[in-house]
């Protein structure tokens, strides 16, 4: 909860009513979007960095086991 509420107060976040019902729901702000982008751009940098070492066989091996895991968290609604 307090991290929410330090991204809230840093311009980050916002409380908007939602869809149904009226229920608050949490939103990224454009600047929280445009931070979000910078923090997924700089792990695809240090991605790329770590699977750029590795030989074909074990990148496809890696590929392979983050699908299953991804499937995996998706069966399990998460």
């Amino acid at each position: 909860m307090r991290v929410l509420r330090k991204c809230t107060a840093i311009g980050l976040a916002e409380m908007r009513d939602g869809p149904e019902n009226g229920q608050p729901v949490l939103a990224l702000t454009t600047r929280g979007k445009a931070a979000l982008a910078d923090l997924e751009a700089a792990t695809n940098r240090d991605l790329a960095r770590l699977i750029v070492k590795l030989e074909d066989r074990q990148a496809a091996e890696l590929s392979d086991a983050l699908n299953r895991a991804t499937r995996l968290l998706a069966a399990a609604g998460l």
